[in-house]
């Protein structure tokens, strides 16, 4: 319709344009500093115009203008930035969960310090040297024993500080397992919203905002890999699906299978595992990872060797089903029972084989998720570094018992002149088992330091001190000390290490090996990979914080709101509304002539 009607509705379709583009400026500017937020735009575009080309309309004037009208509210987004965003997340999170347990490591470790092992070694050995000065002295082997007692003290606190953090960094695992599992349930909710908002013709902005959002948050945590579907939709696996058949996480179509994740809280062996051998362990895991109420705790009889009881108590992390239950890579339930005792129901597909809880499972029937980047994977190896440098520290522990006590008892054999014993098993075999967490004097030595052997005789008193200048000497011997294991046994120690009399001291001595390393320099070599593992993370950390940072700017650029444009953009939408307003105002005026002029 023309005329001044025509105009009249030309200006009102401008004031609600303008009115509509001020409200999405008003949105903008309202939420500059909501995190995750993407800035919104009103696209407009013209209504269709009168007079289209006709057989009646041949050679009027044109098409008529019909006004304005906003025909999308679109966020302004880069897809490709956002990909590169959370690829540089997964690094970041990696190498950051690495720094935050190696750093605690090393705190652990305190070295360089002057209440270290490496200082308390060296004066171990530097008692013993005084020692063999004055053999007749209480004092010098009063000195010998409290010396020796505070190196085992250290040995003992850190043994059981590195245990501690494990159980610390495994307490984080289990957090985010509970973490990632609320994220995918909040991104499959708010995918089915989105898509339901699609289908009725609008732009769902804010909630893909806010699904975004929690995808970075995830992408933190292990690397991931997202599928563009129809109507906005997204599914979601992770980048390592390790040969699971079905690996997504969040799906369009909600009555397709999802995958979540669950937690192994303990591996109890139901015999004393053999380094190995194949043992039978009870595998306790709570569905979703929640602990919070017992009937998500199940119960697993599994075989496992020695590998296969490092990945499981490294990794923890189990592939499941949408209620939790774990499950093999067909998507199969694994046989177990519940905290009451009944076995775990079938699932959408059949219990896995074995087909009760009498038969045991093996690794190979289980899914541990093993994610290559992210929090997760941080944690989970940082928990591998741990158990080496408790192996380590085990294999000094041994080498410093099993060299002295030689030495001391003039036995390539364990005997009961001991000077180092297990503190857990003392009265009997006492060096059976020792390691860093159970290494102590021998209490009989401590209650009289006379019993220390010192002479070339043992146990006939203070007539020399070779004994103890052997003890002494062994700072500088090269033992193979890498080679030891749990099981390895003083007189498997010394076959490396040739034992035999010193022809001039008189006493058995444990000789240098060409492929060893002395005690002291065993433990820095320890000390050294600790910290290039520290400075490692530490400098991957920053480089992709740097990285990261560049990333953020770049996507901030696009997506994020400027107060400086939206207030331009405020003005320009406002004198807009002013200017149709006034329109409005003079057909008014225009109308009363021609209604109210032509009765004069």
């Amino acid at each position: 319709m023309s005329g001044l009607f025509g105009t009249f509705n030309v200006a009102k379709r401008g004031m609600f344009a303008q009115q509509k583009a001020i409200d999405v400026t008003t949105h903008n500017i309202s939420n500059a500093n909501t995190e995750g937020y993407s800035r919104q735009r009103a696209t407009m575009e013209t209504t269709r115009p009168f007079g289209m080309p006709s057989m009646n309309n041949a050679i009027g004037p044109g098409q008529l203008g019909t006004g304005v009208q906003i025909s999308s509210i679109s966020r302004i987004r880069d897809s490709f930035l956002d990909y590169q965003v959370r690829t540089e997340n997964g690094t970041k999170g990696w190498y950051e969960g690495r720094e935050q347990f190696l750093t605690e490591i090393e705190s652990i470790m305190n070295e360089p310090s002057d209440t270290g092992v490496s200082t308390l070694l060296g004066k171990v050995f530097d008692s013993w040297q005084e020692l063999s000065k004055h053999p007749e002295s209480s004092n010098a082997r009063t000195v010998v024993a409290q010396q020796s007692k505070a190196l085992t003290d250290e040995l003992n606190n850190t043994y059981k500080q590195l245990i501690n953090l494990k159980g610390n960094s495994q307490d984080v695992i289990k957090q985010n397992v509970v973490d990632i599992n609320n994220m995918l349930n909040q991104i499959n909710e708010l995918n089915q919203q989105v898509i339901s908002v699609k289908v009725g013709g609008n732009e769902p902005n804010d909630l893909m905002d806010k699904r975004d959002l929690l995808v970075d948050q995830l992408s933190t945590k292990f690397g991931i890999n997202i599928d563009k579907k129809n109507l906005a939709g997204e599914d979601l696996k992770p980048t390592d699906t390790e040969g699971m058949e079905n690996a997504y996480l969040v799906r369009c179509n909600p009555n397709d299978e999802v995958r979540r994740f669950s937690y192994v809280n303990s591996i109890l062996p139901s015999n004393p595992p053999k380094p190995g051998h194949t043992e039978r362990y009870e595998v306790t895991y709570y569905r979703n990872g929640d602990m919070s109420k017992e009937e998500n705790k199940v119960t697993i009889t599994m075989d496992l060797d020695s590998k296969g009881y490092k990945d499981l108590d490294q990794g923890r992390v189990l592939w499941a089903d949408k209620e939790g239950y774990a499950i093999d890579g067909s998507g199969n339930r694994i046989a177990g029972k519940n905290s009451n005792g009944d076995e775990v129901p079938p699932g959408i597909t059949t219990v896995t084989t074995p087909a009760s809880t009498t038969t045991p499972v093996n690794m190979d029937d289980i899914k541990l998720f093993k994610p290559e980047k992210g929090e997760l994977k941080g944690y989970m190896s940082v928990q591998e570094d741990i158990d080496i440098y408790v192996d380590q520290l085990n294999r000094l522990a041994k080498g410093i018992a099993f060299s002295i006590n030689a030495v001391h008892s003039g036995e390539s054999t364990a005997n009961e002149d001991l000077f180092f014993v297990n503190g857990d098993n003392a009265t009997a075999s006492g060096e059976l088992d020792i390691n860093a967490g159970n290494i102590s004097i021998n209490e009989d030595l401590l209650k009289d330091v006379m019993k220390i052997n010192v002479g070339k005789i043992a146990g006939a008193g203070a007539t020399d001190g070779n004994r103890a200048l052997a003890i002494a000497m062994l700072r500088d011997v090269r033992l193979e000390i890498q080679g030891v294991e749990a099981d390895t046994t003083r007189e498997a120690f010394l076959l490396k290490n040739e034992f035999k009399s010193d022809t001039v001291l008189g006493v058995m001595m444990v000789n240098s090996n060409s492929n060893g390393m002395t005690i002291g320099g065993y433990f820095k070599d320890t000390v050294n990979r600790l910290a290039v593992q520290t400075q490692e993370a530490k400098r991957i950390v920053k480089n992709h914080e740097a990285l990261l940072s560049s990333l953020d700017e770049a996507r901030t650029s696009i997506s994020g709101v400027s107060l400086d444009e939206e207030m331009a953009n405020m003005i320009q939408f406002q004198h807009a509304y002013q200017a149709n307003a006034k329109i409005i105002s003079t057909v008014d005026e225009l109308l009363d002539v021609v209604i109210n002029g032509l009765k004069r």
